[in-house]
């Protein structure tokens, strides 16, 4: 069974989609993480006292709690805005994928014995 030109493109449009889907989870999925951090950092500068030091790259520098706090929760906030559009390049690149999929299910219906409108 040929599949029709317009089928073939579908199928590689849905390949490179998975692919998409797959770097946009994983993006998402390392936000995540860094949430996680943050909020554990943000928790234990909050409990603390004394000293505080940050990377600055390969460098540990000296930091106030306050300013401290004020990095973290910007952080926090630009990693939450990140997460939120990958979100929301996984949801169009999931449904992009279910109407490749319908049409695959619309295609394999009508090639099928006895299916109306089968050749």
């Amino acid at each position: 069974m040929e599949l029709p030109e317009e089928l073939k493109k579908d199928v590689v449009e849905f390949q490179q989609l998975q692919q998409q889907l797959q770097f946009v989870a994983m993006q998402r999925q390392q936000t995540t993480l860094q949430l996680a951090d943050l909020a554990k950092a943000a928790e234990e500068v909050e409990k603390g006292s004394g000293k505080f030091f940050r990377f600055a790259g390969p460098v540990l520098v000296p930091k106030e709690k306050d300013a401290l706090k004020k990095e973290l929760a910007s952080e926090k906030e630009s990693l939450e805005v990140r997460q939120g559009m990958f979100q929301k390049q996984e949801d169009k690149l999931r449904e992009r994928m279910t109407s490749i999929q319908k049409k695959f299910s619309e295609f394999s219906a009508k090639q099928k014995p006895g299916a109306k409108g089968a050749a």
